[in-house]
């Protein structure tokens, strides 16, 4: 390997685990988060809805009524902050006011670490309070329709298995993409045996890689970031090992450029991938809507 592609291995190598620590420390703020989107229907006319987080202090009395909301003698804030009914108590999350009033779309969305398994409770502003049952969101961003009438919460899949679906196959034809890139600057030869070596061996790490992501570490918020970080590498350097003895350069030999090859080629993939990521951090926000309206 000359010295312009020694180059370019080391600064992708620091890009890569730039990319890797800051996105990670600012995604506390930026990053993506749990939410609930909750759509009402049959709900009453004028009405507050707030969520329910379950309480086991011990300085918690358990109550088996709901408190009634009597709206000549107390706020909702107030009522919030004192409710309490069979050991759960109001989500106030980091701001303390985590409740919203009825609106033309009868929809509102719950965001920043919100609870699971959780409740959702609408008090009408006449003064009747209703609390659902248990419910236990199987979604990240979930979206749910809670009917008020029927009392009932259904949660919404078909729309987002399709996008994750689509998801699976974006990931791994990129990955396809941005490795053949770095294939093409390498200048290896592209004969039958290292365009099968290629594809093989995507096909091994990234299609099972790239489900896992999909499917477990798309719901872990930030902290997925750490386990996708660690796989990441050990796919880099797998595939690297592999690429060292399945690649051939000119001469029909594999060379210490093929493991180099192995390493620049994911550490790009990487970048670029994190690069598309970002505005993807926000599509389940715009998928909600659209299941629900």
């Amino acid at each position: 390997m000359n010295y312009k592609k020694y180059r370019l291995f080391w600064s992708m190598l620091v890009l890569l685990f730039t990319f890797y620590l800051f996105p990670v420390k600012a995604s506390a703020d930026i990053g993506a988060k749990p939410s609930i989107y909750v759509k009402l229907v049959n709900a009453p006319e004028h009405y507050y809805v707030a969520l329910l987080d379950s309480y086991k202090g011990e300085d918690l009395s358990y109550v088996t009524e709901v408190p009634q909301f009597d709206p000549a003698k107390q706020t909702v804030d107030e009522y919030l902050s004192d409710f309490s009914y069979e050991g759960w108590v109001y989500f106030a999350g980091f701001w303390d006011t985590n409740y919203y009033e009825s609106n033309d779309k009868n929809a509102v969305e719950f965001g920043y670490m919100v609870p699971n398994p959780f409740r959702i409770i609408v008090i009408d502003s006449k003064g009747p309070v209703q609390v659902s049952d248990v419910f236990d969101r199987r979604e990240f961003n979930a979206a749910v329709t809670y009917d008020y009438a029927a009392n009932t919460i259904k949660e919404h899949y078909i729309g987002k298995a399709a996008y994750r679906v689509f998801q699976v196959i974006g990931f791994f034809l990129l990955t396809l993409v941005f490795e053949w890139l770095m294939f093409l600057a390498f200048k290896l030869p592209k004969n039958k045996r290292n365009i099968i070596s290629f594809l093989v061996t995507n096909a091994i790490t990234n299609i099972p890689y790239n489900i896992f992501k999909v499917y477990t570490l798309s719901r872990a918020g930030w902290p997925g970031l750490f386990v996708a970080a660690f796989f990441e590498i050990i796919i880099m350097i797998f595939e690297a090992i592999v690429y060292s003895f399945a690649l051939v350069t000119e001469n029909g030999k594999p060379e210490p450029k093929c493991f180099g090859y192995g390493l620049v080629a994911n550490i790009f993939s990487v970048f670029m991938g994190i690069v598309i990521a970002i505005p993807l951090l926000y599509v389940d926000a715009f998928i909600n809507g659209v299941i629900l309206h």
